[in-house]
């Protein structure tokens, strides 16, 4: 992980490693950066395992700073931008980071605001290093961070590098936000290797692609399949926030070849005013994960935007958005209705509760094993010890049938499954058919309580501009399921609260549900 920079700047110096806007950089100035901040963190005192607080942007400092981070011996901890401040206070407390790299504010919020209490008043953060100035507490300056990386040579940094440890973790990722407390995943080094090394091959994917980098770098796919990713392969990184015109612009000009995403995010690129403008013929392919892909959109991106799109599973747990994928050349039939085949080197069952395999087409929850999977939750070895057995299986509460063929069908979350009238319901069996309807973007079904059923379904249904009725879902759900998977209720809605990753936070609607009930 740590020699990745290393062999690409000394193989392609002078290859562009870097997009972002107006700015170029390119492998060798890529090394150079971090080890300039890797110094920079030791000269400010930090030792081997050592955690370091990340709130930045997607910008090249925040990859400069993971790398250096890591390099340097430390643990690198990064924190969702989109918290508020007593959620931030929360994974500051639960991490305890010596050091904290950040912005004083982007996008509509202000950081140096909302943590000057708390950094002033958590000893355990020995340095604050911004990304721009601030008078609310004492910090160094990014180029003053630097400066401390001018004043050492690179002799202990290569000692660091030497005697450091694959095993050992090297990324901490929230998780679980949506349903829950957060939770720090540790990812070690060799996780990370492994998965990237498994993926990438599937996909034939190298140093001649230019992948571009729309996630935020707090979540596993900006941070690990964009920003390791591209280290790993040599290839060219096209990193921004999501934005629909920028990112065909993007396309257009720096002939973007492999872009990751879901469903959500496609759809909005294809009803961006000007799309057909845009030459996008270098895009060989679109990942798709976090939800099932309508097929409508499936179709549009081969034929509007003349791209593959291939599916994927996985969670922070086992490192990446990469677990199972779909193959290049699968039928619509894999790529709408499935998840794909385990990679190579991974193992993959479906258990009942007592963790028994479960005969093919049976519903079950996905268990995982393999060197993809996580070392275990930060301060949590209870939590860690229900999700990892003695024989490395992750349980991951996620709920599939695996076909004859192999290939996995998803069916929801264990824990959002619903019982109506004695039958059990997969909200995401539902979700799955509502989406296909051709007015819909997105769908999300919750159970909600039910005088005479016990439980019954409440669909939201994402469909902007409207054209569609509840009866209309309804009437098309029946179509295809069993008529108590039918939803009781259905919501139509122009926008459902969504992750930064483009899943619908079921957890909001939750809360929109209890304040209902409390209501009445």
């Amino acid at each position: 992980m740590w020699d990745l920079l290393d062999e690409a700047a000394a193989e392609y110096p002078d290859k562009t490693a870097i997009v972002h806007r107006d700015r170029r950089v390119n492998y060798a100035e890529y090394l150079e950066e971090v080890n300039l901040l890797a110094r920079g963190l030791m000269g400010l005192g930090l030792e081997p395992g050592e955690r370091v607080g990340m709130l930045m942007p997607t910008v090249p400092e925040h990859a400069f700073a993971l790398h250096a981070a890591i390099k340097a011996g430390g643990e690198a901890v990064l924190l969702n931008s989109r918290l508020q401040a007593e959620e931030l206070e929360f994974l500051l407390d639960d991490a305890k980071p010596a050091f904290l790299l950040m912005s004083p504010a982007f996008r509509d919020s202000d950081f140096a605001a909302m943590l000057a209490g708390p950094i002033r008043n958590r000893p355990f953060i020995r340095e604050v290093v911004t990304l721009g100035d601030t008078d609310l507490f004492p910090h160094l300056t990014w180029e003053e961070l630097r400066e401390r990386g001018r004043a050492l040579d690179d002799e202990e940094l290569r000692r660091r590098q030497e005697a450091d440890d694959e095993e050992r973790s090297i990324i901490v990722i929230y998780t679980s936000g949506t349903t829950g407390v957060p939770k720090g995943a540790m990812i070690s080094a060799r996780n990370i290797k492994f998965n990237l090394d498994t993926w990438y091959k599937r996909l034939d994917v190298d140093e001649n692609d230019v992948v571009g980098v729309f996630f935020p770098l707090f979540h596993s796919a900006g941070t690990i399949g964009g920003v390791s990713g591209c280290a790993a392969l040599k290839a060219t990184m096209v990193l921004d926030d999501f934005s629909p015109a920028e990112v065909l612009r993007y396309i257009q000009e720096e002939g973007i070849t492999v872009l990751g995403g879901v469903a959500a995010m496609a759809a909005i690129l294809m009803l961006t005013p000007g799309f057909e403008d845009y030459d996008l013929s270098s895009l060989r392919f679109l990942f798709m994960g976090a939800g099932p892909c309508p097929p409508e959109i499936l179709r549009d991106v081969k034929e509007k935007m003349g791209a593959e799109t291939v599916i994927g599973y996985g969670l922070t747990e086992s490192t990446m958005g990469n677990v199972t994928t779909t193959m290049l050349d699968d039928s619509e039939e894999h790529k709408l209705h499935t998840i794909g085949l385990p990679l190579p080197g991974i193992e993959v069952r479906v258990v009942d509760e007592k963790h028994r395999e479960v005969p093919r087409g049976e519903i079950g929850e996905i268990a995982i094993r393999g060197d993809t999977v996580f070392k275990g939750y930060l301060n949590r070895s209870e939590e860690t010890a229900r999700v990892l057995d003695g024989e490395g299986w992750l349980y991951t509460g996620d709920l599939a049938s695996m076909d004859a063929d192999g290939y996995l069908r998803m069916a929801g979350r264990s824990k959002e499954m619903y019982i109506r009238g004695g039958e059990n319901v997969y909200p995401c069996e539902v979700e799955e058919v509502i989406t296909r309807h051709p007015q819909v973007m997105l769908a999300a079904v919750i159970g909600i309580p039910h005088a005479v059923y016990g439980e019954v379904g409440r669909a939201y249904v994402m469909s902007p501009g409207g054209g569609v009725t509840p009866e209309e879902i309804q009437a098309w759900v029946a179509e295809y399921l069993a008529d108590y998977k039918v939803p009781e209720e259905v919501v139509i809605r122009d926008m459902l609260p969504l992750t930064p990753v483009g899943k619908v936070l079921k957890k909001d609607l939750e809360e929109e549900i209890l304040r209902e009930r409390k209501e009445q």
